[in-house]
């Protein structure tokens, strides 16, 4: 049958409604895929579709059953859903009430762009087929056409792990690193292969049926393919900048694809297990089960609980899943390639020997086998292991030590005011209080993370095969069990290990010689191993070897028994040495010039006197941040610095000895120290040491605290050039009752801080005042030798000092005070004057708003605000 396209007439839309004409009514016409047999064949035949989609128009040929009428239009065709190869439909076509019988169809596409309209098939019903238009109603036929049948496949990327050698070529990457792939399929029948070009997956982790994690790569893109059975015969992986990774050969992964189902294809990636990452996993599996990580109850194992800060306690290691992330552990950190790079498990209670296979974790970079902060505060090893450290970063990792367990800030050996004076000079004054004291004790030392010879894990033997991470830059070994390393074990490969750490390892009773082997070690940790006795000997030979004396750095030793100090004057570039609280009375050789101590701490020792080299120098003093032999035995201050020295150091300290003099005092050799802060408070100095000024000492605070001193010599400051330079000084707990007149801000112009409490003084000393800087400034507690209070007086001229925020007169006996308060004052302390009375309304609204700390005693005589009471 041959008609002619026509493109409007009888056809309309769904907006035609309102203007149906009488007598008339709708018809519209839904396509199908026909119910046909299965067939072989994957193209279209010449009466077939390829895909239903491709019809764009229907003609339609009716013949009316009243009349014979041939009626021949044509309507336009779109998808009855989101899939048109689900159905499609056609628009409403306006007819006459009638019966018709349909006899034909044809189907047409657009051609090209020229967008004329090309038949792409023409058929008839299977069966005689008749459609009734009511008046005003809607008549529905389905109509069935031949189309070749198809199904819609999805892709999903899965593991298939090798015992060995892989199968195809590429480079070891990691499953998450697949972006894309290709994959070609082959239909079995016709042999013919279809690809699928850079089709995009996304990683993504789940459980299975069994509830094992597993990780696959999905892709949400749907492609379409010929009804029939296949099978995947290849894939090509691809990373994120399009790069191929791998081409792969698959057997047996076949799927069945039936018409308008949707089959998920999954595509098995090849992954060796002898591969690097997966290698590093099955290492961490043989490790965690040599040292009791599984639980085993009917072994009394309870497995491995972790007990430390960076993880949630009691977290233990995870195996159940996919061997491509047995890597993901706590404790554990990897790289870009999934290679083991970080492993700390010292806090996890593990028990046994590391086996030998420790060796083949050859990316290694930081090994934690505890470390001196698994049980207390943030552990800063686990939270940075596997990085590429920063300078910055590496120094924060090496003072961690030491800033959390030893680290002692110099302004803890001054009173609370003059704490408060350091820490304001550095801060600012506060503009808001809290109700708390005035200093701020956070900085003090906390206890020690796990006290000497308590042990958070059992690890006993470390193999040999450590010698083979030639990678390795960070070794902690903490905690333990730990008694030396093995019979054969040679460091002199480990190049790059640069920090070294052996923490509280009681069963170790002998500093291991291997040690020396290390080539590069610049950072060794040796505290808390008391049971190493004294070790001095040993020591000396391990600083004195030909590796270790060119680059040690930083060495800790404290909390050890050593009682002599044994000569480190060979080891050049050491610059951090804390040697606090162990049994040193010996320090056998000066370190001369050439070794310039950034940080030196002998605090809590036995040491009497300091040895000098042939230059009269003890150490270099090009960088001195702290020099501290706090709590020792020394008898006089030691003649080893020079006022006129062009370093400046940072902080000395020596207080808590039983110094009652200077070296040098009395032949006129004493050099003088130019240091920003002198603490030697705590000794046996009854004279002010005027020696310091008349060598013109450069310095800015000075703690002279729990002396006994009774007098401060006339001409003191004014025999200086430098005295301009003091700007803090504590005086409390001497035998004081007057300050020289040349104690003044003419002298001192720069004064800030100054404490003269618990002297003897019967009225607030002036000549501090007279700076117009002196900000802090403390009276407090002045008695006779009988305990008798006695200072009455108020100081009349307080308020004429510009600069003063803090003033402390507490512990003394004052009366009725009737000056107006300053408003300047912002720290007011005046507890323990039990017959005082005053008048605070000049400042009661900076109390109430919290600008304003009154340290007083509730049951003081205080008026004008009764938010005091």
């Amino acid at each position: 049958m041959l008609f002619t396209l026509g493109f409007t007439v009888g056809s309309c839309s769904d907006d035609d409604d309102a203007v149906l004409q009488a007598g008339y009514g709708y018809a519209q016409f839904k396509l199908y895929k026909s119910c046909l047999a299965e067939t072989k064949v994957t193209r279209a035949s010449t009466n077939e579709l390829n895909y239903l989609r491709d019809a764009q128009k229907m003609k339609i040929v009716l013949i009316n059953q009243e009349d014979g009428t041939e009626v021949v239009q044509t309507v336009g065709l779109e998808a009855m859903g989101d899939d048109s190869e689900f159905g499609l439909r056609s628009e409403k076509l306006q007819l006459m009430a009638g019966t018709y019988q349909i006899v034909g169809f044809y189907l047409y596409k657009a051609d090209g762009t020229t967008q004329d309209l090309k038949q792409i098939l023409s058929g008839e019903p299977d069966e005689k087929t008749i459609i009734t238009v009511i008046n005003g109603g809607l008549a529905v036929q389905d109509i069935h056409v031949k189309v070749v049948k198809r199904g819609m496949v999805k892709f999903t990327v899965t593991k298939n792990f090798l015992p060995s050698t892989r199968a195809a070529l590429g480079e070891d990457y990691l499953f998450s690193d697949i972006k894309y792939i290709n994959v070609t399929v082959q239909e079995q029948f016709t042999k013919k292969d279809t690809t699928f070009s850079n089709v995009a997956v996304e990683y993504t982790e789940k459980l299975d049926g069994n509830g094992t994690k597993i990780s696959v790569a999905v892709s949400d893109s749907i492609f379409r393919l010929s009804a029939g059975k296949y099978k995947v015969k290849n894939y090509t992986t691809i990373k994120k900048n399009k790069g191929s990774l791998e081409y792969g050969e698959v057997n047996g992964a076949d799927f069945e694809v039936s018409d308008n189902v949707t089959t998920e294809v999954k595509i098995p990636v090849n992954f060796s297990k002898t591969t690097g990452s997966i290698k590093d996993y099955l290492v961490l599996k043989e490790i965690w089960e040599a040292l009791g990580g599984p639980a085993i109850p009917e072994k009394n194992q309870k497995g491995w609980r972790y007990s430390g800060v960076t993880y949630p306690l009691g977290t233990n290691w995870n195996f159940d899943k996919d061997i491509d992330l047995w890597g993901d552990q706590p404790g554990v950190e990897l790289d870009a390639k999934g290679r083991v790079v970080g492993l700390s498990i010292g806090a996890f209670a593990p028990e046994g020997d590391i086996p030998e296979s420790l060796g083949d974790l050859t990316e290694l970079r930081t090994l934690s086998l505890g470390n001196h902060s698994d049980q207390v505060g943030d552990n800063i090893i686990e939270e940075t292991m596997g990085l590429e450290l920063t300078e910055a970063q590496k120094n924060s990792v090496r003072s961690d030590f030491y800033n959390k367990f030893v680290k002692n800030d110099i302004a803890l050996y001054f009173s609370e005011p003059i704490q408060a004076a350091l820490k304001w000079q550095k801060e600012g004054i506060p503009t808001t209080f809290s109700p708390s004291v005035v200093n701020d004790k956070a900085s003090r030392p906390s206890l020690k993370d796990v006290p000497a010879n308590r042990l958070t894990n059992g690890i006993h033997k470390i193999p040999v095969t450590i010698g083979n991470l030639k990678n390795l830059q960070y070794l902690y070994i903490a905690n333990g069990k730990f008694e030396g390393f093995e019979e054969g074990t040679d460091l002199g490969k480990l190049e790059n290990l640069t920090d070294l750490e052996i923490y509280n390892c009681p069963s170790m009773k002998k500093l291991p010689e291997e040690l020396q082997q290390l080539p590069n070690l610049q950072s060794f940790n040796l505290a808390s191993n008391p049971n190493l006795g004294d070790f001095h000997e040993d020591l000396g030979e391990f600083v004195a070897s030909e590796n270790i004396s060119k680059t040690l750095q930083i060495f800790y030793l404290t909390f050890n028994n050593l009682t002599v100090l044994p000569d480190m004057s060979m080891v050049k570039k050491l610059g951090k040495l804390d040697c606090a609280y162990n049994k040193i009375k010996t320090i056998e050789k000066a370190f001369g010039r050439d070794v310039n101590l950034v940080q030196l701490s002998m605090d809590h020792n036995l040491i009497e006197e300091l040895p000098r080299d042939e230059n009269g120098s003890f150490c270099g003093y090009a960088d001195v941040e702290s020099f501290s032999f706090a709590y020792n035995k020394l008898k006089k201050f030691p003649n080893i610095f020079s006022s006129q020295s062009v370093y400046v150091m940072s902080s000395v300290n020596f207080s808590f000895n039983e110094i009652d003099g200077f070296e040098g005092e009395e032949d006129g050799t004493f050099k003088g120290v130019n240091a920003n802060t002198i603490a030697i408070g705590g000794n046996k100095l009854k004279k002010f040491p005027t020696i310091l000024f008349k060598t013109n000492s450069q310095v800015s605070a000075l703690g002279l605290n729990g002396n006994g001193i009774e007098e401060i010599p006339k001409g003191t400051f004014s025999a200086s050039k430098y005295s301009y330079m003091m700007k803090t000084l504590d005086l409390t707990y001497n035998k004081l009752s007057k300050l020289p007149d040349d104690f003044n801000g003419r002298n001192m112009p720069f004064l800030y801080g100054v404490d003269v409490s618990n002297n003897r003084f019967t009225e607030v000393p002036t000549g501090p005042m007279d700076a117009a800087t002196l900000t802090v400034y403390a009276v407090r507690s002045q008695r006779d030798e009988n305990g008798n209070r006695l200072l009455r007086k108020w100081p009349s001229n307080i308020s004429l000092c510009p600069s003063l925020r803090q003033f402390c007169i507490g512990g003394n006996d004052l009366r009725k005070i009737t000056d107006t308060i300053s408003s300047y004052i912002i720290v007011f302390e005046i507890k323990d004057n039990p017959n005082i009375s005053l008048n605070l309304s000049n400042v009661c609204n900076m109390i109430k708003a919290g600008a304003y700390l009154l340290i007083y005693d509730p049951e003081q005589d205080i008026r004008g605000c009764d938010y005091v009471k």
